[in-house]
């Protein structure tokens, strides 16, 4: 029902939380438009339109004196800078252009890397800001693997509880700090099908168990059949002055990125670990944050989506700005254009790849909603 996917939405006791966490989002996308749009000024060229959203038009917030509208549409989820794509422009080999394919290779590609360039500079500056002010969240190794949920069947058949400490599981020892957590999934699902030992720490007791896994029916692959995590403490880290929130600052975007780089060569590999959620999973997520962190956490949220913004839209990829591009560097490559109809036929191919995605992800994120 309505009410169930608006209570699975709003879990905090007002919505105060996930207006500012939508709020952080959509601060994200303008920011990733912005850097389009500032860098096209740079180099002469006039937007038609700067749109937050896609979609039918909800409210249009005004023309600035170079004569760019700025409209608000209907669908949330991403934005764009419109150039004058009828207003073309004489080649000197007498080919008709658009005013962006006249421009030189080095200007478009200024324009085209605006926007992951954006993000990355606001993130790294909040970042700074943050550390300065209320002090950025972040994960301390531990020692060992946090179990971070057990449900009751595996209660049972485990006898791990939530909290408990994994130090060694099998022959897999795991009682240092700073444990992968894909390459043990992946050693769990290749334990033999029998009973494996594994050490726990439960408070300031260690014990042994005799855990029988879960056989995976088709692929045949073992799994505990519990959450785990890296086993990390939660801390703020505050900087005295800009020069100490710049280390911090590099320190944690680097991690960040770190992180979302192995998540995207996880699923790019079928390894499966972790989840690859859609705009009501990622509005999920920030809302979260800012309920367990407060301020801080919202604007750790901001980082992350505008580190998730730069890194998607670097990608090589038909239809986002790394596809872009590469179809540039490869016309410097041939010193050739190539056909503009293609081009517009590949990336329309890939918009619609994304779309689906898009919508396969947000379905996912109210399924799960519904089955909690």
């Amino acid at each position: 029902s309505t009410s169930t996917l608006l209570s699975g939405l709003i879990s905090t006791d007002s919505p105060e939380k996930l207006i500012s966490t939508v709020g952080a989002l959509t601060a994200a996308i303008v920011c990733h438009e912005a850097g389009h749009f500032l860098c096209a000024r740079s180099v002469g060229l006039p937007a038609l339109e700067f749109a937050v959203g896609f979609g039918p038009e909800v409210v249009r917030l005004g023309r600035d004196a170079e004569g760019t509208d700025f409209v608000l549409r209907l669908i949330p989820a991403g934005g764009y800078v419109r150039f004058d794509e009828a207003k073309s422009v004489q080649l000197d080999t007498g080919e008709a252009v658009t005013e962006f394919d006249a421009l030189p290779a080095a200007a478009r590609l200024w324009v085209l890397a605006g926007g992951v360039i954006s993000n990355f500079v606001v993130a790294w500056l909040s970042l700074c800001g943050t550390a300065l002010t209320v002090g950025v969240p972040q994960n301390v190794p531990l020692a060992g693997i946090r179990v971070n949920d057990v449900s009751g069947e595996a209660l049972e058949r485990t006898g791990l509880l939530k909290d408990d400490v994994l130090l060694r599981i099998g022959s897999l020892d795991t009682s240092g700090s700073g444990n992968d957590i894909a390459a043990t999934i992946q050693y769990i699902r290749h334990l033999p099908k029998e009973p494996v030992k594994i050490l726990v720490e439960r408070g300031d007791q260690q014990l042994s168990l005799d855990v029988t896994c879960l056989t995976d029916a088709e692929t045949g692959f073992q799994r505990l059949g519990v959450l785990i995590s890296a086993n990390t403490d939660r801390v703020l880290a505050k900087a005295a002055d800009f020069a100490e929130a710049s280390g911090i600052a590099s320190a944690v975007a680097g991690n960040m990125l770190g992180e979302q780089l192995k998540a995207l060569q996880n699923l790019t590999s079928g390894s499966g670990v972790g989840e690859v959620v859609g705009p009501v999973g990622i509005v999920q997520q920030g809302e979260q944050l800012a309920q367990s962190e407060g301020l801080a956490g919202l604007a750790l949220f901001f980082v992350t989506v505008n580190l998730n913004l730069a890194l998607l839209n670097a990608l090589p990829v038909p239809a986002l700005d790394g596809g872009k591009v590469f179809f540039v560097l490869i016309e410097q490559l041939f010193a050739k254009r190539l056909d503009e109809q293609r081009k517009q036929d590949i990336e329309f191919v890939f918009v619609l790849l994304v779309l689906a995605a898009l919508v396969n992800l947000t379905a996912k994120d109210i399924l799960n909603i519904f089955n909690k």
